[in-house]
Parts: C-alpha cells; sequence; structure tokens
C-alpha cells in the first residue's frame, strides 16, 4: 500500500459533490488524483483561474503557456458584480508543494477574504471589532487544509530544500501582515499530527483484517515500526501518536535523506540506523520473529 501526505484527502467525502480549489504539484497530477482516484467531482486549480482571468495575478503571464497546457475552462467566470454568478470555492485543499507561490498565495487569501468563498468578493465582516477573530474567517469562507507540514526534504542539492512547510509558514507571514494580525485557521495533515497517523492505521488494521480475517480481529496490530529519515516529522510523529487501539509504535531513524550523520536529532529515535533495509531487518528482529 502506497500513502501519500494527500491520501487522507480521499475519506473527506462531504466535498466530493462540492468545487473545491486543488493547489500544488506539477501541471494537473494533483488534480487528476483529486478526481480519478479520490473521487472529487468538481475540481478547479489556479492554473485554470489565472488562463481564465490572467490579471487575477499579472506576473505570471511569463508561465502562462504551462498553464494553457494543461489549463481547463472554469464551471462559472469570477463576476463579482454578480455574486451568485460567480466563481465559488467550498474547499481549498493543498496537495502537494506550490511551484507558484505568488499564483496561489493571492488566489488563497482572495479567497480566504472573501464573502462565502466566491472569488472577486470581500466580506464586508472582515476586520470588524465586535466579531470573533476581528471577522475574519466569519462569513462561510472555504476551509484551508494542508496536507504536509514538512519545512524541508532530501532532494539531489547537497542541502535540504523547502518543501510545502515553507510555503505554510510564507502564507502565515502574508496573512499576519494582511490582516493585521489575526488568527489563520487551517487543518494541518501530514506527518507528525495525529490525523495523518490515524489514517496510516486506519489502512493497516484494514489490511490486517483481510490477509487473516477473524484471528486478526482477535489477534489485534500491536507494533508498528515507523522508519523516517526526518526527525522533525516521521520520529515526531510516530513518538507522539496516541493510538485509539493501543498499538505500540517505534521510531527507526535513518542516515539516507534529511537527517545528517553526527548530528543531534530534534527529536529521539528509539534507534538510528543505516537505511530503510536495516531498519527493516532491525524490526524483524525486534518483534521476535525468526
Amino acid at each position: 500500500m502506497f500513502v501519500q501526505s494527500h491520501t487522507p484527502f480521499a475519506e473527506m467525502h462531504e466535498y466530493k459533490d462540492k468545487t473545491v480549489l486543488v493547489v500544488g504539484g506539477d501541471y494537473d497530477k494533483c488534480q487528476l488524483v483529486a478526481k480519478d482516484h479520490y473521487g472529487f467531482q468538481n475540481v478547479v486549480t489556479p492554473g485554470d483561474i489565472v488562463s481564465a482571468h490572467p490579471d487575477i495575478w499579472p506576473f505570471s503571464k511569463v508561465f502562462m503557456d504551462y498553464y494553457k497546457s494543461f489549463a481547463k475552462p472554469l464551471p462559472k467566470p469570477i463576476n463579482p458584480s454578480t455574486p451568485s454568478e460567480t466563481l465559488k470555492i467550498d474547499a481549498i485543499f493543498v496537495y502537494n508543494d506550490p511551484r507558484d507561490w505568488g499564483l496561489d498565495s493571492t488566489i488563497i487569501l482572495d479567497l480566504l477574504l472573501s464573502s462565502r468563498g466566491r472569488l472577486g468578493t470581500l466580506s464586508p465582516q472582515n476586520g470588524s471589532p465586535t466579531l470573533p477573530n476581528r471577522g475574519y474567517q466569519q462569513d462561510a469562507q472555504p476551509p484551508l487544509y494542508y496536507s504536509n507540514p514538512d519545512l524541508w526534504w532530501a532532494a539531489s542539492h547537497p542541502l535540504p530544500r523547502l518543501g510545502q512547510g515553507g510555503f505554510r509558514v510564507a502564507f502565515a507571514g502574508l496573512w499576519d501582515a494582511v490582516t493585521g494580525g489575526a488568527k489563520l485557521e487551517y487543518t494541518m495533515f501530514g506527518k507528525p499530527h495525529q490525523l495523518t497517523y490515524e489514517f496510516a492505521e486506519r489502512r493497516l488494521r484494514a489490511h490486517r483484517k483481510m490477509l487473516f480475517g477473524q484471528r486478526g480481529l482477535n489477534d489485534p496490530l500491536r507494533r508498528v515500526y515507523m522508519v523516517g529519515d526526518n526527525p522533525e516529522s516521521d520520529i515526531r510523529g510516530a513518538n507522539e501518536y496516541k493510538s485509539p487501539h493501543g498499538s505500540l509504535w517505534r521510531s527507526l531513524l535513518v542516515k539516507t535523506g534529511v537527517y545528517r550523520e553526527g548530528t543531534v536529532p530534534s527529536c529521539e529515535p528509539t534507534v538510528i540506523l543505516k537505511d530503510v533495509g536495516e531498519g527493516v531487518r532491525w524490526a524483524v528482529e525486534d518483534s521476535g520473529k525468526s
């Protein structure tokens, strides 16, 4: 089974028939995952929006050939003079690392400041001192979901590169500057967060039931080994996870990615090992299997 950071979005059935914005990734790959694999019926990307309305972010003109290579028509135009006829977004999902931070930040900001998720509108409640959070995100704006909090990830470059967590922090700073310090409401999936580990354990338990049937229910999943290269996500998640089913999680830190040998990891793992192969062998021995 292959679970990515955005795979838990597949369980968000309340948005399957709504219009959602999918952000991040190359071309329309994430949109296709949302539609073809997760069952979302009405998916819009920032590339669709800027291709139909280039003035929404004028600095993306240099990328317009790229966007037009995969953009599709919008279900509705942006027509703020007739709010009932303008494009309305019901949820925002950041599936993967954004490529065009300026465009993506602008559209997400527009939606979080809008009235009821209608692009091109501004909520009259923004900045109201009589409302919670000074009126920001109090007018049925679409909820914002991130799939991955990793600030760094290991690439071919000798130093780690900024990941989706970098975009999240940058957008939080933009939101703070625009709203004068209003709280930004969002939901975070991905490691090390509890929701993602719960999802992974549900998948493991279902797989165990498929393999062993009733015997799997009578002999439940008792131990899980988390092998990862990032102390702040993989290891912290396994260390802090509170299983609703009582399983014991052990964290195995490997030296083949973000973690650099000879440094002190920010979260102490159960054990530090050379690579995934050594991690699997260690787990088999630790579990008492021959």
